[in-house]
């Protein structure tokens, strides 16, 4: 009980701790929206779409569940092993409206654009889905990063790992992303349709899943650099190899707050003691 007092001590103070507190919840919201309408796009030009959500929708439609919830529950099961686990300074407020809104937001506008698009499902139509999809997305992703007030459940789960057997997270990620990929493609019969060369039986993964993956990092920080930076009167071009790893560093105040508690109170029993 007092571990989770300390704990729940530390999240709150850490949040009020930052300037701007009250635009970066909101601007971490409206990231959420502009996200799940990024990913929305990916989804709908059929060029495939980043590998955590190519799981997501994989497994939800072989299992039968909405692309919202099911990534709900992903989100919330990855969450949970993060808090028990990890530091809290990957945690915020953000991480809750990336871990409910992301999906039901792209499920949302998928409902809409499908019934548009599929009368005139042409690539004249899908290059340039693909290519909104993808700068929407990375201004999304900037956006939120740059917020700093939490990150997403997958993307903790991955500097989690990267901390403990001691690689660096851009290996990492690409490990965890392979998996994810993979264990869609199995449960979905992907893979199985993928052996026996019939390509239209793998679902959720082309070009687009490819792109996100190497050209993501450079967008998002370009977006850091010249819009998202600007809105909170930020600089991170420091961390320009790694867009999140400042999440980290935000961590230190969050840890040290139960070192801190237990440490004034090791000092006054000790100031008691040497009263008596």
């Amino acid at each position: 009980m007092k571990r989770f007092r300390f704990e729940a001590y530390g999240y709150i103070k850490d949040m009020f701790a930052q300037h701007h507190m009250v635009k970066r919840v909101v601007l971490s919201l409206i990231s959420i929206i502009v996200m799940g309408f990024g990913i929305s796009l990916f989804s709908v030009s059929g060029f495939g779409v980043d590998p955590f959500t190519s799981m997501n929708m994989n497994v939800a439609s072989t299992i039968g569940i909405g692309f919202g919830t099911y990534q709900l529950i992903v989100n919330f099961v990855i969450l949970l092993y993060v808090i028990i686990v990890a530091h809290r300074g990957l945690v915020g407020v953000g991480t809750v409206f990336n871990m409910v809104g992301c999906g039901y937001v792209c499920e949302f506008f998928q409902n809409i654009f499908e019934p548009m698009v599929k009368e005139h499902y042409t690539l004249a139509l899908r290059v340039p889905l693909l290519a909104a999809g993808i700068i929407t997305l990375c201004f999304a992703c900037s956006l939120f990063f740059t917020a700093n007030v939490g990150v997403g459940p997958y993307d903790a789960l991955g500097f989690m790992l990267s901390r403990g057997i001691k690689l660096e997270y851009k290996w990492v990620r690409i490990i965890t992303d392979l998996t994810v990929v993979l264990v869609g493609l199995v449960i979905s019969g992907g893979l199985t349709s993928l052996l026996h060369g019939n390509f239209a039986g793998v679902h959720n993964i082309g070009i687009g899943t490819v792109i996100t993956a190497f050209c993501m990092g450079p967008l998002i920080n370009m977006f850091n650099k010249y819009v998202s930076a600007k809105i909170l009167n930020v600089d991170y071009e420091k961390i320009s190899k790694d867009v999140a790893f400042f999440m980290i560093k935000g961590a230190m105040l969050k840890n040290s707050v139960p070192v801190a508690v237990g440490q004034r109170r090791q000092n006054i029993s000790s100031k008691m003691s040497t009263n008596r």
